[in-house]
């Protein structure tokens, strides 16, 4: 039998760099542990999703905890001093939004499976 190999590093996606405040963030590979939070952040908002306040918090928990991970020196007071609002809301276009349908298409495409 030959030998399987199955190369992860081709599966990355193209890297995402966001500069705020001098820094470079890159947030193309976000951590499974951030996926993890976000889906059971989704789940927990079940009928609520069309809250907007409730949403906007949930995506800014997300973007903070990418934030974070990714600079060990950026903690709550400088997201807040360095980001306003439109910066925000760009963070959730181009770095959430994508992660959430993601994680959606994966979730729709494992339940097709399971039906088979």
């Amino acid at each position: 039998m030959g030998e399987e190999i199955i190369d992860l590093d081709a599966m990355r996606p193209e890297k995402q760099i966001v500069e705020i405040a001098g820094k470079s963030i890159d947030t193309s590979m976000i951590s499974f542990g951030i996926v993890l939070d976000l889906i059971d952040k989704m789940e927990e908002l079940g009928d609520d999703k069309r809250n907007t306040r409730k949403m906007l918090s949930v995506f800014g928990d997300i973007i903070n905890q990418i934030l974070k991970e990714s600079d060990k020196e950026i903690d709550d007071k400088w997201i807040k001093e360095n980001i306003n609002g439109f910066m925000y809301m760009t963070l959730i276009d181009k770095v959430v939004t994508p992660l959430l349908e993601s994680t959606t298409a994966s979730a729709a495409g494992t339940k097709k499976k399971e039906k088979v």
